[in-house]
């Protein structure tokens, strides 16, 4: 058959007509196709970039690894590609080490750190000391204080148990030595006086005032519980033995030291009216003294009863006492956060006087040898606790450290070292500071430079 019709059939009839595609159609269909084609090729660029993306951020130091770095030693925040002055303090840029570089992507075991170099001149400048991780035990090399105090076994309180008036002290200054029997001082006790009269009636003597026949009214107990009663008030057994002897009662009495000793405290003058329940004087035996020692809480498990220790007291250079720890204080001071040990020591010459200061040596404060080092080395956040060890040649390197007991100059080392390092001891926070610093610098790329407007700060 054939595709074209006639315009018209027999007798002048009209046939189907052949449509014609509208104007522009094929430029339409062209600039479609162009269209997809430009989205097509913008998409596959658009996912080859974000691969070459990834994969650059994955390996931030092999892009970094060919430039040279500068940066300004008193700004190491602030870096540059290229040789030239700081543009905020106008300082020459120094050169990043190589190594050092190598070393900035690596933060170690302790979080937001970074090893870092400095150079000698910067080293001494701030002070940077080091000191060497070595074994031992707390306590060695560092004697406990200890002072003198009286033996409380050898106090004596002189005082009578009755209300009166002081007379006649004979003993008028602290610290004065006395010997065992010596009067001290006089009471007068309108109530004493009373006891000594109802004591001589029972015996019957002249000071009774009675006759035979009221003598003899008396109960046989009597006697004895009047004599018990002026035991009871205090009164001597000398007093007592004066009024069996003359049978006459006394307006006052006298008190007498009842060992030899010295007067540690003396509350009273001449005159003065006291209770039955006020302290008049206080003597000590000083023929023996106690030393006592304060001991940390660290050595709670070293220290007990029965080790041996040796006393040098700061005023008798060259001498010294040996005894044993004869008793451990119960308690911990609130204030000191130690807690009292006793020692004993004989003392026929009174050198040794309360109040003395010396120092004291316990053989068995041992211990386990532990790894030490100096307290000042070990940076503690609350959280973590972190040293910096030396590398050599101005590296220093963060390390996280698990530590022990501290007698406030070292402190023990648990987890983290090993011994021999050699660790910072002092000037940590300014190797801390820098270290922050740079693993901050790191975490941004640690390539960029951080540009500053050219002019700013002042100069040195």
């Amino acid at each position: 058959m054939s595709a074209n019709f006639p315009s018209s059939g027999p007798g002048g009839t009209p046939g189907p007509s052949v449509h014609e595609p509208p104007p522009g159609a094929a430029f339409m269909n062209l600039l479609r196709w162009l269209l997809f084609g430009g989205l097509t090729l913008l998409a596959l660029v658009s996912v080859a970039s974000f691969v070459v993306w990834r994969v650059q951020l994955g390996k931030p130091a092999a892009r970094s690894a060919h430039v040279a770095l500068y940066h300004c030693p008193m700004h190491p925040s602030y870096t540059s590609d290229k040789p030239g002055d700081c543009p905020i303090c106008n300082m020459k840029l120094e050169p990043v080490p190589t190594s050092a570089a190598s070393h900035s992507g690596h933060e170690g075991d302790v979080p937001g750190l970074a090893p870092v170099q400095i150079t000698s001149a910067r080293t001494q400048l701030i002070g940077v000391r080091t000191a060497i991780v070595t074994r031992g035990a707390l306590g060695e090399g560092s004697p406990l204080v200890g002072f003198v105090a009286p033996d409380e076994s050898r106090l004596r309180r002189v005082q009578l148990r009755v209300a009166g008036w002081v007379r006649d002290v004979q003993v008028n200054r602290t610290g004065e030595v006395v010997k065992a029997g010596q009067p001290m001082l006089s009471i007068y006790s309108p109530e004493l006086y009373q006891t000594e009269q109802e004591y001589l009636i029972t015996l019957g003597g002249p000071g009774a005032g009675g006759t035979e026949s009221s003598k003899a009214s008396h109960a046989a107990g009597a006697h004895q519980s009047t004599l018990a009663r002026l035991r009871l008030l205090g009164v001597p057994e000398e007093e007592i033995t004066r009024l069996d002897r003359e049978r006459t009662p006394s307006s006052q009495i006298a008190l007498r030291s009842p060992v030899t000793g010295t007067v540690l405290e003396r509350n009273v003058v001449e005159g003065q009216y006291v209770g039955a329940d006020t302290p008049l004087m206080t003597v000590a035996d000083l023929s023996r003294v106690w030393v006592l020692v304060d001991l940390y809480e660290m050595d709670l498990g070293r220290v007990k009863v029965g080790d041996r220790a040796r006393f040098t007291a700061d005023g008798l250079p060259g001498r010294t006492y040996d005894a044993a720890i004869d008793f451990i204080y119960p308690t911990v001071s609130s204030e000191t956060r130690t807690l009292k040990a006793r020692l004993s020591f004989a003392n026929p010459e009174g050198l040794l006087r309360p109040g003395m200061y010396g120092q004291v040596d316990v053989s068995s404060r041992r211990g386990v040898p532990l790894l030490v080092v100096p307290a000042e080395a070990v940076v503690n956040t609350g959280e973590i606790s972190y040293v910096f060890l030396a590398r050599g040649e101005g590296h220093f390197e963060p390390r996280r450290v698990w530590t022990g007991t501290s007698d406030g100059d070292r402190i023990t080392v648990l987890k983290g070292l090993a011994e021999g390092d050699t660790v910072v001891s002092s000037a940590s926070f300014l190797i801390d500071s820098e270290s922050r610093l740079k693993a901050a610098i790191a975490g941004l790329g640690g390539t960029d430079s951080v540009s500053a407007p050219a002019g700013a700060g002042h100069k040195h």
